[in-house]
């Protein structure tokens, strides 16, 4: 009797034991409580090696900004991570609302067939100008470009150039018309400059309904319009399409649409003159479109009616001449009722998009800054720490992360490349994550993790988050205690960069729902520091 009570009795203290660690920490997910942690950073056998405490501007030779565009269900962009002036970091969480650039117009012109055609355009696009106003540019307003990333910059640069090596493959006389066949020689040479304006067309492309407009190349063309040329690919439109890009345009005839053209090349020519005697920057010169690095000018325009959805890029190219480069040529033809086979409607509504629409404003949406120092700043093992004031805000989480080698590698596994999240706070949850993952992000994916819910850090005050990073592996830290340490799988030998972010949605409910009424949100960094071992 005394042994079954002794048994009961250990019974009864082990689910006594299970049951309070049970109410302290399920699996991967603890209770926090500064209390259990009594083990303080030694960095004595450390030295710093970078410190940034964000005094003065943001120091762009270190923290570049991350890819612009879509993340998740919101948006990276530029110019939302700034400094403050008080030595601190802001990343920057607003919302935006879709719109046409800055001075939205619209007016009634004559269509090819004697139809009316309403045209929305803005003040962004020469050609959508009234012929004579483009040299009164005191109205005209520079727009934004926060999500005119590196990325998207090098792909305009990438087209400017193909642009020059497809034109430089000819000699065109003032008065030849070209026409070429997709299957001819120069006509082949079309296909590098085709690629690239095809594939800019769709990378950044935040307006949803023309990023999913799919075109083809035998259907494209390239006109000429202050010098008589056209090149048409698989068409035969090719001796009216000037006309039907005017009227695309909103110009009553081709001949005011050409006139227009020719004052937008000379103007263009003077101002790139004055540019190279060191002159200043124009703002509405450059309002809605790209200098490339070759010194050409290049407008994206996109015009919606119904259904159809015509890309443009308007090209002012290095020999001063202005092209357009459309994507659909039939679309154009229904759209500017071209004749009775592609009558639409009596009346054509058609709505003009610049490169704010397609490239920088975005629709309506959550937008967030995103630094890395990717190309700038590296290093390996040691001891990573951050020091900020963490928001309570439900629907947004912020991170401070590096991603070390090739972490979409699936050959070698953490040897190759791992992310290290030193931490993720989840304000909805009042939880931090931290975390590795390597071999990629698809089925081979690996991960482990650790995550501290009813931390209290959204208090006002700063809070440090830091990761330990050797040979044997990583050792997280929160407020200078070590809270979970981490060995085996998951080591990477290769160097890393840093990342802050702030991130919207894809995190079910660990993220929440964002207010309706939510304007925006300042996430403040104090400093960021790096050690290695001695």
């Amino acid at each position: 009797m005394r042994k079954i009570l002794t048994v009961v009795l250990i019974l009864a203290m082990l689910l006594t034991v299970a049951f309070i660690g049970g109410c302290k920490k399920k699996g991967d997910l603890v209770t926090y409580d500064p209390s259990d942690y009594t083990e303080a950073i030694d960095l004595t056998n450390y030295e710093q090696v970078y410190f940034d405490d964000f005094t003065g501007e943001l120091d762009r030779s270190i923290w570049g900004d991350c890819r612009q565009g879509t993340r998740r269900d919101g948006y990276w962009t530029k110019n939302l991570a700034y400094t403050d002036g008080n030595g601190n970091l802001v990343i920057r969480t607003e919302k935006r609302g879709s719109r046409r650039c800055s001075d939205t117009k619209s007016r009634q012109v004559a269509g090819y067939d004697g139809s009316t055609v309403k045209l929305t355009y803005d003040d962004c696009i020469p050609f959508g100008l009234i012929a004579g106003d483009f040299g009164d540019r005191a109205n005209i307003t520079a727009h934004t470009t926060d999500l005119v990333g590196y990325v998207i910059e090098g792909k305009f640069n990438d087209l400017a150039a193909s642009f020059d090596t497809f034109m430089g493959g000819y000699e065109l006389s003032d008065t030849e018309t070209a026409l070429y066949s997709i299957s001819s020689e120069k006509g082949g040479a079309y296909g590098d400059f085709y690629a690239t304006a095809a594939e800019l067309y769709s990378y950044y492309a935040f307006v949803r309904e023309v990023k999913a407009v799919v075109s083809n190349r035998e259907n494209s063309a390239l006109v000429g319009l202050d010098r008589p040329f056209a090149m048409t690919f698989g068409k035969d439109a090719a001796s009216g399409l000037r006309s039907v890009l005017a009227y695309l345009f909103g110009f009553a005839t081709e001949a005011s649409f050409v006139e227009c053209a020719q004052e937008v090349a000379a103007t263009y020519a003077d101002y790139k003159a004055r540019l190279a005697a060191g002159g200043a920057v124009d703002a509405a010169l450059e309002n809605g479109c790209f200098r490339t690095e070759n010194g050409s000018f290049i407008f994206p325009v996109a015009i919606r009616n119904d259904s159809d959805i015509v890309l443009t890029y308007v090209i002012i190219g290095t020999d001063g001449h202005v092209s357009v480069w459309l994507n659909d040529v039939e679309g154009a033809l229904r759209m500017t009722n071209y004749n009775a086979d592609y009558f639409t409607a009596a009346t054509v509504n058609n709505e003009t998009y610049c490169k704010n629409i397609l490239f920088v404003t975005g629709p309506e949406g959550i937008y967030s800054g995103a630094i890395r120092t990717m190309d700038f700043y590296t290093h390996g093992y040691g001891y990573y720490e951050i020091r900020c004031k963490l928001p309570s805000t439900p629907g947004l989480w912020h991170a401070f992360w590096l991603m070390c080698g090739d972490v979409y590698s699936e050959t070698n596994g953490s040897a190759d490349g791992v992310e290290i999240d030193v931490f993720e706070y989840l304000p909805a949850r009042d939880s931090v994550n931290c975390a590795l993952h390597w071999d990629g992000y698809d089925d081979a994916h690996q991960n482990v993790h650790m995550r501290f819910e009813k931390t209290g850090f959204a208090d006002g005050n700063y809070h440090t988050f830091g990761v330990r990073w050797d040979e044997e592996g990583y050792a997280f830290y929160m407020d200078g205690y070590k809270v979970w340490t981490t060995t085996g799988d998951g080591i990477c030998p290769l160097n890393g960069y840093m990342i802050i972010s702030t991130e919207y949605g894809e995190w079910g409910d660990w993220v929440g729902t964002l207010a309706d009424d939510f304007t925006s949100l300042d996430w403040v960094i104090d400093y960021v520091k790096v050690y290695e071992k001695k």
